[in-house]
């Protein structure tokens, strides 16, 4: 008779087996989005970045004319994303995170390695490229998170 407490190797399952189980490893990754707004001059920043607290505040001199767009202005319920950092983001999207936008009309600071912030910045008129990038971005599915986190493991590697 066989000991019920010996157990086949085949039979064993860990929890990493999973898709959900694979990126728990990463569950410590958020990216957290946020748009900020001049109307007078035309001008429209998406920032970027894994720390909310990181924010620059709206009210010191080079944003003290912007204005943050809320959530519900853009129709989103959420601005964030789970299990991705907003280093494996800009990686495979690309500086212009993938923005179908002429150069000439993009700005970009990237101060991810220092400050924890990217900063996208362009005309208002490109707001919905902007929202739908966002969208794109929050909706990815499990296994394209996964996907964009092994290519960028394997840049590092």
């Amino acid at each position: 008779m066989k000991s019920p407490l010996k157990e086949k190797k085949d039979n064993i399952k860990t929890e990493d087996d999973t898709l959900f189980g694979l990126l728990s490893a990463y569950k410590i990754y958020n990216t957290y989005f946020r748009i900020l707004i001049n109307i007078s001059n035309t001008i429209l920043i998406l920032q970027i970045t894994s720390n909310p607290k990181k924010w620059p505040k709206i009210g010191e001199d080079k944003y003290a004319d912007f204005r943050l767009c809320k959530r519900s202005e853009i129709g989103m319920i959420k601005l964030s994303v789970k299990y991705l950092s907003p280093d494996h983001l800009i990686d495979y999207l690309g500086p212009a995170l993938g923005l179908k936008i002429p150069e000439s009309d993009i700005s970009i600071i990237n101060n991810i390695e220092s400050d924890d912030l990217y900063s996208l910045e362009t005309k208002y008129i490109y707001l919905q490229e902007i929202i739908y990038l966002i969208t794109k971005i929050i909706e990815l599915s499990p296994e394209k998170k996964y996907e964009i986190i092994e290519k960028f493991l394997s840049k590092i590697i």
